[in-house]
């Protein structure tokens, strides 16, 4: 039964995720695992920057993918000194898998299965049995700067001649012409969008009603998300009305039912 408070062998546990169904899947994993303390939960990245500051859980389940403060934001807000152990949750980031192979540190990818998460979670206690190797907190810091680094003057300039054939983006001090027939899809990354070719992503200072407004190849399927139309290859359902749109390079980007109406109705 959850405490609270510190007891010797138990890692004290806190879930951070801006959907419902993903953190009351996490508690169900956890409900029957006597060495997991759950001490809370945050639906966005506020409510965790407050919750990791005061009850300085051992262990977080963090998802990346938060509107406004997102989950990179959190840990950038955390002490080096106060780093927990991190199983990081992300639905097909390309960007954060790779990172994360890179640097050795764990993430679940959504939706994921209850082995795949057994088997992150006993790496965390592994991890927390050892008093956590300093080289995993700093392989974190690193992968943070990378990310910052990534974002730091990058910004998206709109065709002056009012083209909806391409984007200009500046990305790491160079212009990019983008056609956006090459494009597959785009996601919100708090100010930022990150926008994602077969074989580059460019992240880059804008909004996603802008982008949507201008392109019309564009449709918003979630609030995070743009799909290019001409790059779906056929949906898949998902739980209570969500779903998952397959892309041609095989990416399944997630959908919510409140946008779902947006899409073609041949889809």
């Amino acid at each position: 039964m959850p405490t609270g408070k510190r007891s010797l062998g138990i890692m004290r546990a806190l879930i951070i995720d801006d959907e419902k169904k993903a953190r009351e899947g996490i508690k169900l994993l956890l409900k029957k695992d006597a060495q997991i303390d759950l001490i809370g939960e945050a639906k966005d990245g506020k409510e965790a920057i407050n919750k990791i500051s005061s009850l300085k859980p051992d262990l977080i389940f963090l998802d990346i993918q938060m509107p406004g403060i997102n989950g990179f934001d959190v840990l950038g807000s955390i002490s080096n000194h106060d780093l927990p152990i991190v199983i990081f949750s992300t639905a097909y980031d390309q960007y954060a898998l790779k990172a994360f192979e890179v640097s050795a540190l764990d993430y679940l990818l959504k939706p994921f299965s209850q082995e795949r998460f057994e088997k992150s979670l006993g790496r965390a206690k592994t991890s927390f049995a050892n008093k956590q190797d300093p080289s995993i907190q700093e392989k974190l810091k690193n992968l943070l700067k990378e990310y910052q680094n990534e974002q730091n003057g990058n910004s998206l300039i709109h065709s002056e001649d009012n083209s909806d054939s391409r984007l200009i983006v500046k990305s790491n001090g160079k212009i990019h012409f983008l056609q956006v027939k090459d494009i597959y899809w785009i996601e919100a990354m708090d100010s930022y969008v990150k926008i994602h070719l077969s074989d580059q992503v460019h992240i880059v200072k804008s909004a996603l009603k802008s982008i949507e407004s201008k392109y019309k190849t564009f449709v918003q399927i979630h609030k995070s998300h743009l799909v290019n139309l001409e790059k779906i290859k056929y949906l898949e359902s998902y739980f209570n009305g969500d779903f998952f749109v397959i892309l041609e390079n095989e990416i399944r980007v997630r959908g919510s039912r409140n946008f779902k109406n947006n899409l073609p109705k041949t889809l």
